[in-house]
């Protein structure tokens, strides 16, 4: 289950990296967080129900942090909305990412705690780009890119091979 989550959330990093460039328009970037923020909400939302550990809700924890950020941007791009509330959405993602990266460094896991601390970082970053109004929409792209990459094609790519 974590290695199609991470895959999933590779393909819209890397659709957002675009949209970021200006690649891609607004609403061909809304519709694609849309269906992978609503696919990621039901897996996150199974997760959370069948958790029989603390290890288990905070890996449904992120899942949600991520997708309703998805959906969040969704409907923004699809309604033209400002993004300042996304952006204080943010904040707290990126402050819920930064406590998973503790505890994931604190059980030994360096691998998963340094992923977590690099989507710790993309969330501060896109708070203060879309709510302190920081021009850092080309950072976030490629932090989009790179991470999208490296802490999710990859280690997804790892899982699903049985080489993790």
């Amino acid at each position: 289950m974590a290695a199609i989550v991470l895959l999933i959330a590779s393909f819209i990093f890397l659709v957002d990296a675009a949209f970021m460039f200006g690649k891609v328009n607004p609403k061909g970037a809304a519709t694609a967080n849309a269906i992978v923020g609503s696919l990621m909400a039901v897996l996150g939302l199974w997760l959370s129900g069948t958790a029989r550990d603390g290890a288990t809700l905070i890996v449904a924890g992120l899942t949600m942090a991520f997708s309703m950020f998805y959906l969040i941007l969704a409907w923004d791009l699809f309604g033209e909305h400002d993004l300042t509330g996304l952006g204080y959405y943010c904040l707290g993602a990126g402050l819920y990412v930064a406590l998973t990266s503790y505890f994931y460094f604190s059980i030994g896991d360096l691998r998963f705690g340094i992923f977590a601390l690099s989507w710790a970082v993309l969330f501060l970053a896109a708070f203060a780009s879309m709510a302190l109004k920081l021009a850092w929409g080309k950072f976030i792209g490629w932090l989009l890119a790179i991470e999208g990459v490296i802490t999710l094609l990859i280690p997804a790519f790892l899982i699903m091979a049985g080489k993790w």
